[in-house]
């Protein structure tokens, strides 16, 4: 709320004194809102959900009725009467892309944004670092344990009181449950002080003229380490973050640059950070990072990681499991 609040307030003169502005994905209006305080002649508020039903009762109480049109449709499904100066948005999800609403934005970009035009956000990086997790990676491995010490106990029953063997099924219950650990992105704020190596950027991309093709499918390849790690401090973990910065455009000459970090080491915001669990330690060779929308939920991303011959995929969707660097 910070970043959004000073971008808007602080590049208000520059960039929303008398200019037409389109909030994708509106949620409450609180975007939209600034931008008619800070000026804005006109501000079209896009919201689908049932949430946007509130907009005109916040919209009305703040009395700028007048100045904010909000529209409840998908921004695929809209159709504005002009091109607007500034689009402001969002979008971002956990691990950057998860969620996809950037499409949206994109989208209301190539359509309606005027030439010189400004997007706030209007960069965005996505990073990543390793990180020793020794009590947690521990405690992933004992839940396993007692998962599988569980099933033999029942095969054992099912063999001696009903004379059914569950030995076939046993490597596929395992493999589920080294994936419900090592398959999934864990959401959750990670402590500073247990990152190693040094953070490298996987993305940076100007939102005036990224694509969707820069965005899904890219592959990069980057030295988390200037030496090999300490053999004895296994790395089984690599965290990734995002950042973005409200800065105009690069025609822009007056603009006042606001970050909104999502670093281990910055101010704690709701998106914390996505953490990857290695069942193979980093050895200090380059690794490849490869990030895919998936097939069954455009609006979740998988990510490759790869390196030393070996290779693991991570899903990073709604059904995360939560992070928590004590448990």
């Amino acid at each position: 709320m910070d970043a959004y609040h000073n971008a808007i307030k602080y590049n208000a003169a520059a960039h929303f004194k008398g200019k037409t502005v389109l909030d994708v994905g509106s949620g409450t209006g609180v975007l939209a809102i600034w931008a008619a305080m800070a000026g804005a002649k006109k501000v079209y508020a896009v919201e689908a959900s049932s949430i946007g039903t509130h907009i005109e009762t916040l919209v009305e109480s703040h009395g700028l009725s007048d100045i904010v049109t909000v529209v409840r449709n998908r921004m695929e499904q809209v159709e504005l009467p002009e091109k607007v100066d500034v689009i402001v948005s969002e979008w971002m999800g956990y691990f950057l892309l998860r969620e996809s609403m950037v499409e949206s934005v994109l989208l209301a970009r190539d359509k309606w944004l005027a030439p010189g035009g400004v997007m706030y956000p209007s960069h965005a990086r996505l990073l990543v670092q390793p990180s020793v997790l020794p009590r947690f990676m521990d405690r992933r491995q004992h839940e396993i344990g007692e998962s599988m010490a569980g099933w033999d106990e029942l095969a054992a029953e099912m063999r001696s009181n009903y004379g059914i063997n569950f030995e076939a099924l046993r490597p596929a219950y395992e493999r589920e449950h080294h994936g419900y650990a090592f398959s999934q992105g864990w959401q959750g704020h990670l402590p500073a002080h247990l990152l190693r190596g040094k953070p490298q950027v996987l993305l940076d991309v100007d939102m005036h003229t990224v694509r969707h093709a820069d965005l899904f499918g890219w592959e990069e390849t980057v030295d988390l380490f200037e030496e090999a790690p300490d053999a004895t401090e296994p790395v089984h973990g690599i965290c990734g973050w995002f950042d973005v910065r409200f800065c105009g455009s690069a025609a822009s000459s007056a603009d006042e640059c606001v970050e909104l970090d999502t670093a281990p080491t910055a101010r704690p915001t709701h998106w914390a950070q996505t953490t990857m669990l290695l069942e193979r330690p980093l050895d200090g060779a380059p690794v490849a990072f490869r990030l895919t929308q998936r097939g069954d939920s455009h609006h979740d991303v998988n990510v490759t990681v790869s390196t030393g011959g070996w290779s693991a995929s991570y899903a990073v969707t709604a059904d995360f499991r939560g992070f928590d660097s004590e448990d």
